[in-house]
């Protein structure tokens, strides 16, 4: 098949069979002063002047013309209602065909108007393109004095490329018809483009000037899905597979090479609309374009049973689509596996679970002023367990919660790291992780048994003296009270260290132990140059500078491929 027979051409009458079909509301038609506007937006160099005399020259026209009708004549209601159908009246005529057959008015003429579609930018960028001389001065200035401009010469040059140039967009048919047929699919396909691939926006067209007003009211989206035939489309343009698929993908061309953030397409196609709509220049207009792409390749899947290749991913071979064409399915995780290519994901790297919320200031602290930054910027999240009896739970399921949790994150490629304190079944729970299998990967069991820490003691107590404890809680009691390393050694000797060192507090002073600020107390004393112990050999500092480094290890993946592979591995389970 030669090129010519895959160009589409120009139906007899499109603009009053798109009209007659109420194909206008989900997209509807712009006036003049409007489509000017809308045409600004996208960096389409343009005014009203410009554009109607355009139309005089028969190289751009609108979809159709209205005039003034009588007075007191209810304006051209689309979808078209009894009586009121304006083409039958004489006072709208259809201006899609290819040389002017009625006169175009003046640019000031306000008795008439004509209607355009948005998809009408395409083939409007294409002829102002051929229609716009640019001219480098410079090389003019940069001559000899001796050497004379010959501007007529020139001027003869530049007019010759015009007429050649005109000639050549009377007879162009391809374009034109491309973007009548978008608007003529647009009530069925185009909501479905206004997306960000998990929701879509339906709106109800409403536009009204004084001659026409487009009335979207009593339309329904879903109705119009149950009621769709492609077939009309089909015959009303003469489509063919190849026809289709030629068109779409010159479209899909279009609005990759406009589009100056194009190869970020994977990640703004699930931006919302609403904030898409923000965008200026070039950018807008591959928007309306890829728009236009996209409900040429619903049509053509519901005409032909194929689901064409991607706007973005016409040009080229592409050799492995990352992600995955089966992940994309699933809208959620596709959107996961796109942010992870852009480094946008929220999702922590790590979650790191403590005991309380005193544990959690100090690992903080530490992080903030020995690391040098927030956990956060590490990908690292600090869960409070508020106790170790949560993290143990209750006599009958001892174990089975947090390893379900721990064994849920590691599904998600996030490493938990647990830090507890020796108390009540912390060493139980340790060693029941060795042999907990993981439900989510045959191929691994839950976690590493050396990501879980346990204090010999305490947290208090495995990482600062008696003597720094003694003088942190003589701090913290603001001379109401003293103690002695003696007795704070005793604590530490007790069955349950942490316990009894509330309980001296509470003795000596007569109110609660203030963990999390008797911990504040503690990192400062340990992160200040007065300290007598090396910070690096403090056990927490120890333990957070692994966790900082599992952290970093841990890239989240691209494709499920890569998925699977670190399910697999020993990174967050032992073997099977």
């Amino acid at each position: 098949m030669s090129v010519i027979d895959k160009l589409l051409t120009l139906p007899a009458n499109a603009a009053r069979e798109i009209v007659e079909a109420g194909a206008v509301i989900a997209c509807p038609l712009l006036g003049t002063d409007r489509f000017v506007a809308f045409c600004k937006k996208r960096g389409l160099p343009l005014d009203r002047e410009r554009l109607i005399r355009l139309e005089r020259l028969g190289l751009f026209a609108p979809i159709f013309r209205v005039r003034t009708p009588k007075k007191d004549t209810p304006p051209f209601y689309i979808p078209i209602r009894k009586g009121n159908n304006w083409f039958a009246k004489k006072w709208a005529w259809d201006t899609t065909g290819l040389f002017p057959t009625y006169e175009v008015p003046d640019h000031t003429d306000r008795t008439q108007e004509g209607y355009y579609s948005t998809f009408q930018i395409d083939y409007l960028q294409f002829v102002l393109q051929a229609m716009t001389l640019h001219v480098q001065l410079d090389s003019y200035l940069d001559r000899s004095d001796k050497e004379d401009i010959d501007w007529h010469k020139n001027g003869e040059s530049w007019m010759r490329y015009a007429e050649i140039g005109l000639r050549s967009l009377h007879t162009h048919e391809y374009r034109r018809s491309v973007a009548l047929l978008c608007q003529f699919i647009s009530n069925r396909y185009y909501p479905q483009t206004q997306s960000d691939q998990r929701t879509i926006n339906i709106s109800h067209g409403i536009y009204s000037d004084q001659w026409i007003c487009i009335y979207g009211h009593d339309w329904n989206w879903y109705q119009e899905v149950r009621s769709w035939n492609p077939n009309i489309a089909e015959r009303l343009f003469d489509l063919t597979p190849d026809k289709l698929r030629h068109a779409y993908e010159v479209w899909a061309v279009a609005q990759s090479h406009c589009d100056p953030i194009e190869r970020w397409y994977q990640l703004t196609q699930f931006v919302a609309v609403g904030e898409r709509a923000k965008l200026k220049g070039d950018a807008l207009r591959a928007e309306t374009l890829r728009a236009g792409a996209h409900m040429l390749r619903l049509l053509y899947k519901d005409l032909y049973g194929e689901e064409l290749p991607h706007p973005n991913e016409v040009t080229g071979q592409v050799i492995t689509h990352i992600p995955e064409l089966e992940i994309r399915q699933d809208p959620r995780r596709h959107l996961e596996f796109v942010v992870n290519r852009f480094g946008l994901n929220p999702q922590p790297k790590l979650s790191l679970i403590v005991e309380g919320q005193s544990e959690e200031a100090a690992v903080q602290k530490i992080f903030e002023q020995y690391f040098g930054a927030h956990p956060g910027k590490y990908g690292i999240e600090i869960i409070v367990l508020g106790g170790v009896d949560v993290a143990t739970g209750t006599k009958e399921d001892r174990f089975r919660a947090i390893l379900r949790l721990v064994d849920y994150l590691h599904h998600h490629q996030t490493i938990t790291f647990l830090i507890l304190d020796n108390e009540n079944y912390a060493k139980k729970l340790k060693q029941e992780a060795k042999k907990a299998k993981s439900i989510h990967s045959d191929r691994r069991y839950v976690t590493r048994p050396d990501y879980i820490k346990i204090w010999r003691e305490s947290f208090e107590f495995d990482n600062f003296s008696c003597s720094e404890i003694v003088a942190a809680m003589s701090n913290l009691a603001m001379g109401h009270a003293s103690f002695t390393i003696s007795e704070v050694s005793t604590c530490k000797r007790s069955p349950n260290p942490g316990a009894c060192l509330k309980k001296l507090y509470a003795q000596k002073t007569h109110y609660g132990l203030q963990k999390i600020k008797l911990s504040e107390i503690l990192v400062e004393h340990m992160l200040s140059p007065n300290s007598r112990r090396k910070i690096g050999n403090r056990p927490i500092v120890k333990v957070l500078t692994r966790v900082a480094n599992l952290a970093a290890r841990n890239p989240l993946p691209t494709m499920y491929k890569i998925w699977e592979e670190n399910q697999a591995s020993r990174y967050l389970g032992k073997k099977r």
